[in-house]
């Protein structure tokens, strides 16, 4: 019997009938079956601590400031880790299930929640000290008082995520979308009530929206829990070898830690680019529009991230199956969703540039200064969207090393210098850092693209063998 991770000799010839119309349609079906609800999971999950500072919002403005102080601070420091480690498992428990070694991909997960373990009580240390961290760093006292004990609050929902996260990972890699879905939109839909109820019928404030998503995210996670263990859809997959155990731990740290590198990087650039504006001439003003494109860009991103996230399961898979033909035709379904959904939001964006601004403040000031930045923001559209494809690519093919080093030259090396000339020393403020952010997006896209076009998808499906036989 043939081994199922073999490559057979018609699936490594280029230009046979997997280019062929029909073929392609039938991955580009595959494709968009996989990205439209894990767009809708990506939303609901980012929707949670937006709908947390809003309701603690409405409690003042103190609330609301240690509330925005103390996501921001544990997105970068905590969360941000969580979804980057795990791209790991987007490369292992892929590949496994398309060799159809299933019992790997258990063990993959399992191992992933065992390493994130003591990630999260590293972390926890910090957050239950930020607010000395935070007044060293300069901050007020009251404001930093509640950002550390919204923090403190969350300290749960870490650990929650440690675990659901790779459970995420575990049913994407082999197409259980569906599950994630429901899951998604009913701790949504729990989240909601329970946050009202915490912070306006018991009275708790900021401390209750914390509280709710601690809850909200084991809620999540104990639904997640639940499915892997009693559907007979994870029959083959949930097993747990401990002969592999100590192997797929070095094997999650080898692709976790570049693929953590490839998330946190840029999410932390964009990051510090926002706390650069407060040294701006008007800094209110500057920071306020820079968050309400940070705000706009992020919300757009989740879809382009649901597509990234189903290409890079497509690209696992058909390496892992010895497919690179395949492989080939997932990263070009991709692209074709990227170009349709691109350019449709990117030309409601640009429509409704006069319009937006008025969604996030009655300032006509910020407004007017928001629809100058647009233009600007239709470009991140498109680049991040493109970069986004080719970063789900880099994640299914096992490449996170790549993807790394290409964040640090293009943000870090070219696109924060850039940025930083433009806003402070130019005099073009906001949009000069934003403008930053756009070259090193070109960068990015630009070598990403030189890489995934000139890759060798035959060399690849036999590295897939071989990581996946070896382990």
């Amino acid at each position: 019997m043939e081994e199922p991770f073999l490559l057979r000799d018609e699936q490594l010839v280029p230009g046979k009938a997997t280019w062929q119309k029909s073929q392609f349609t039938v991955e580009l079906k595959k494709v968009s079956r996989l990205a439209a609800p894990m767009a809708t999971v990506t939303i609901s999950q980012y929707l949670l601590p937006v709908i947390s500072v809003m309701v603690a919002g409405h409690n003042g403005e103190l609330q609301l400031s240690g509330v925005a102080l103390a996501t921001s601070f544990t997105n970068v420091s905590g969360f941000s880790i969580m979804f980057g480690l795990v791209g790991a498992l987007e490369t292992l428990c892929g590949q496994a299930y398309g060799a159809k070694q299933y019992e790997k991909i258990g063990t993959f997960a399992y191992s992933a929640i065992a390493s994130n373990i003591p990630i999260c009580l590293l972390i926890s240390v910090i957050w239950i000290y930020l607010d000395k961290l935070f007044i060293f760093l300069g901050q007020d006292h009251d404001i930093s008082g509640v950002a550390a004990s919204y923090a403190f609050w969350l300290i749960p929902a870490l650990f929650a995520q440690a675990i659901a996260i790779p459970l995420n990972r575990f049913l994407q890699a082999q197409g259980l979308v569906l599950p994630l879905l429901y899951t998604a939109v009913t701790t949504l839909l729990f989240h909601i009530p329970a946050c009202w109820t915490l912070v306006s019928v018991f009275g708790l404030g900021s401390n209750g929206a914390a509280m709710a998503i601690s809850m909200s995210f084991w809620f999540n996670a104990l639904m997640l829990i639940c499915y892997v263990r009693f559907s007979s859809s994870c029959e083959k997959t949930r097993g747990f070898v401990s002969d592999d155990f100590v192997s797929s731990v070095r094997q999650f740290y080898h692709y976790g830690i570049p693929s953590a590198a490839m998330t946190c990087l840029e999410w932390w650039l964009y990051e510090v680019i926002i706390l650069s504006s407060g040294l701006l001439p008007k800094p209110k003003l500057e920071t306020s529009v820079l968050s309400i494109c940070l705000t706009t860009a992020t919300l757009h991103y989740v879809i382009p991230a649901g597509v990234a996230a189903a290409v890079s399961t497509r690209v696992s898979n058909n390496l892992g199956a010895g497919n690179p033909q395949g492989a080939r035709l997932s990263v070009l379904s991709g692209l074709c969703l990227w170009l349709v959904e691109s350019a449709f939001f990117s030309i409601l964006l640009f429509t409704c540039k006069n319009i937006l601004g008025y969604a996030f403040s009655n300032s006509k000031e910020v407004v007017d200064y928001v629809a100058d930045l647009y233009p600007l923001l239709c470009l991140s559209f498109i680049l991040d969207g493109f970069a986004a494809i080719l970063n789900g690519v880099a994640r299914g093919s096992g490449w996170q090393n790549i993807g790394a080093w290409i964040v640090v030259m293009s943000y870090y090396l070219v696109g924060a210098p850039v940025g930083f000339y433009l806003g402070f020393n130019r005099e073009y403020y906001g949009k000069g850092l934003w403008c930053g952010l756009v070259i090193g997006s070109v960068v990015q896209a630009i070598i990403l693209a030189f890489i995934t076009a000139s890759t060798n998808w035959k060399e690849q499906a036999e590295k897939a063998r071989k990581r996946i036989s070896l382990n």
